[in-house]
């Protein structure tokens, strides 16, 4: 046997053929005697229909993408659509305020079915929805249409209007609610105009200073980047321990030494505009000019320059006085309870026997106490106006103005205000003049019996704001019931200051001085009472279990879960400068205030941490005000189910 390697292949007779393809089998086959030929035709029909069906999946498969294509694009389309709606309202708004107060007949995306009777316009139970196109003159029905529907019973009290929207494509439906809004102080954690103190806190001005300073108002006052540098204005510093975790908005130069700016700080300072990525350059954002050179860390995120220059907050504490809920006259004192109520006391001798007005409203008609319980030692203990407001108005301009007895105020037992033993009748220019203690800072003029001051301490349980005409002095923590992830929302707000309460007992004996108890001086020596001594009071504030925890939170100082708004005046901390120190001041929301107010003084006082309540991005308390200069926004938003009444053809 041999083998050789050309075109001519030796083949072996005895090795058996293998298959080289059906076809050359076959016609093996047949040469053999055509004994297969049925048999081919067979496996070439098979083969057929085989590539037949797999042709005919590959056209079912495009057939079914490009229908699932067509709702794709359809699907995405009609969310479009929705959201055209959203803007259609949001620029409606913005050329008027009131858009929403009103049903607007001439608008066919407001057009819908009532659900009983008729409407302003003549809508009925029948009227069609309404559609409007997106691109303005469309008459294809198919094409990308919406409808919405507008609620404003939010506007006046959170100043959000919800917004249900509807886009329709080629019959495909979604629909998306939102709410729209304008910012407001609520925005930040921390909102100042100006970065210098009160000039009416007597502690810091004993006289009053400069115009630049604001002796003149805040109209005449002047930031620190437009000459306030060189008037002896009380500046005020962020120290190192200092923690801001939410975003800090300045119309000023702010003074930090070290301190933790952890979520975003902007400032209408002209040194903003020189930040740039190289984090050398965050710092000239802050003030560093006469003198002072400030630091801080800012977590990682490059301070900013406010785009809008300085943003301005109407002072809205007055119309507090028109809103619904409990108005009370003369010093009040409150203290929540976590169940729901409150207990108030407001004695007759501070309101000139003025009974507490009930204000109705949107939520219907608060109980607030009545004169007699209120009067009483046990306090009226009454339902937390829910959606409300507490406020707190001087009395009648009738009755006179005396400075508080002590325990006048009123209070649980024990711890009645105001602290000490004076009592008018013997310790008068006129009476037996014994000496007597009391709280020092309860000896300045607003804080007489008369005026609208409201203190205010516990667990609050509900969405209320508290208001007064004068000021707000937080006594003890106000914690939340329901934690900081209930539903329970805080907000105070004072046309003159929201104070934290720090009391002081000074004794007052009846001594021969010149004026103002000065021991040297000119003109004759008269007898009167003077200070002659001073001593903390422990105790104070009051300390509530935080239900977040289960324990007090911070652990030493003070706990305010609300929002606190004071746009004439300051969030300070009364005699801050002695004392030594009280903690940590921990407020859990937000801060806005026209002055920047202190809370602490060298080894004295509060270290602060403020931390952004979230939850006020979609609500702020009842009746917060907005920024003058905002735009009507998106605030959140979601998709929903279709609402069945607009699937209707």
């Amino acid at each position: 046997m041999s083998w050789s390697v050309g075109s001519a292949r030796a083949v072996n007779p005895s090795t058996p053929r293998r298959g080289r393809g059906v076809l050359r089998g076959l016609r093996g086959r047949a040469a053999d005697g055509g004994r297969d030929a049925g048999a081919a035709l067979v496996l070439v029909i098979g083969s057929m229909l085989v590539l037949a069906m797999l042709a005919m999946t590959a056209l079912a498969y495009t057939m079914q993408s490009q229908t699932f294509a067509r709702y794709s694009q359809d699907h995405t389309g009609a969310m479009a659509a929705a959201q055209s709606g959203i803007e259609d309202v949001i620029s409606r708004l913005n050329r008027d305020d009131t858009y929403a107060d009103t049903l607007d007949c001439a608008n066919p995306a407001l057009q819908a079915p009532t659900t009983s009777g008729t409407d302003s316009c003549g809508w009925t139970t029948t009227t069609a929805v309404g559609w409007l196109p997106v691109v303005p003159g469309e008459t294809d029905p198919d094409a990308a249409h919406f409808h919405y529907a507008i609620d404003g019973s939010l506007a006046t009290l959170e100043g959000s209007v919800l917004v249900t929207a509807t886009g329709r494509v080629n019959g495909e439906f979604r629909t998306i609610e939102t709410t729209v809004g304008k910012g407001g102080s609520t925005d930040y954690v921390y909102y100042t105009d100006f970065e210098s103190a009160d000039p009416q806190n007597v502690q810091a001005y004993p006289s009053t200073p400069s115009t630049e300073c604001g002796g003149l108002g805040s109209d005449l006052a002047e930031y620190w980047y437009e000459g306030r540098n060189s008037e002896g204005c009380v500046e005020i510093t962020f120290i190192s321990g200092d923690r801001l975790d939410g975003a800090v908005f300045t119309n000023d130069a702010a003074w930090s030494n070290g301190a933790h700016f952890l979520d975003g700080f902007i400032s209408a300072n002209p040194g903003c505009l020189t930040v740039t990525a190289t984090t050398s350059t965050w710092n000239n954002c802050l003030r560093n000019s006469g003198g002072s050179t400030s630091t801080a860390d800012f977590h990682g995120t490059a301070p900013a320059a406010s785009e809008d220059g300085p943003l301005y907050l109407p002072d809205t504490s007055a119309a507090f006085a028109t809103f619904p809920g409990c108005h009370y006259y003369g010093s009040t004192r409150i203290i929540f309870n976590a169940g729901g109520t409150m207990t108030v006391w407001n004695k007759k001798v501070n309101n000139g026997s003025t009974a507490p007005r009930a204000e109705s409203g949107p939520v219907g008609t608060p109980t607030c106490g009545s004169l007699d319980d209120l009067d009483s030692d046990a306090g009226a203990t009454v339902p937390v106006p829910d959606q409300m407001v507490v406020y707190v108005a001087p009395a009648p301009a009738s009755v006179l103005r005396v400075q508080c007895n002590a325990d006048e105020i009123g209070g649980p037992t024990g711890r009645e205000l105001p602290l000490g033993t004076y009592d008018r009748t013997t310790n008068s220019a006129t009476g037996t003049h014994p000496s007597y203690s009391y709280d020092v800072t309860m000896a300045e003029t607003t804080k007489t019996c008369q005026e609208g001051n409201l203190y205010a301490e516990g667990t609050v349980n509900g969405r209320v704001s508290l208001a007064a005409a004068q000021s707000v002095i937080t006594t003890g923590d106000l914690v939340l019931a329901g934690g900081r992830s209930g539903d329970d929302i805080l907000g105070l707000v004072a046309t003159n200051s929201v104070e934290v309460f720090h009391p002081r007992l000074t004794t007052y004996e009846w001594v021969r001085r010149y004026s103002n108890c000065r021991e040297s001086g000119s003109g004759a020596r008269t007898y009167q009472y003077c200070a002659t001594s001073a001593t903390e009071v422990g105790g104070w504030p009051t300390r509530y279990t935080d239900p977040t925890t289960g324990g007090l939170v911070p652990a030493d100082g003070i706990q305010i879960a609300g929002s606190i708004q004071t746009l004439q005046h300051s969030f300070y901390v009364q005699q801050y400068s002695v004392g030594g120190a009280a903690g940590t001041l921990n407020v859990w929301g937000s801060i806005a205030q026209r002055w920047r107010g202190i809370v602490g003084q060298g080894s004295n006082g509060y270290t602060k941490l403020y931390e952004y309540d979230r939850r006020l991005i979609y609500g702020p308390p009842p009746y917060f005000p907005r920024w003058t200069n905002a735009q009507w926004t998106l605030r959140y938003s979601g998709e929903i189910q279709n609402p069945a009444s607009v699937k209707v053809p």
